[in-house]
């Protein structure tokens, strides 16, 4: 029998737009948003998301199999 994949919920991010720079934070800071560094481009923000995601998500995947990072 094949082993179940693992499925991780990872974090979701809030990005907003302030004259021609864009700021990201994670989502759900109710009122207490912890805004990154102004990125240039929305592609830049979404890229710094991304890497992000994937950092959260070595964490996780390393712990859920016994190694640690």
């Amino acid at each position: 029998m094949k082993a179940a994949a693992p499925v991780y919920a990872l974090r979701s991010y809030t990005i907003k737009q302030q004259g021609g720079e864009f700021f990201v934070s994670p989502t759900g800071m109710e009122g207490s948003h912890r805004w990154s560094k102004p990125y240039a481009t929305l592609q830049r923000a979404t890229t710094a998301i991304a890497r992000k995601l994937q950092r959260e998500f070595v964490r996780r995947h390393s712990r859920a199999n016994g190694k640690d990072t």
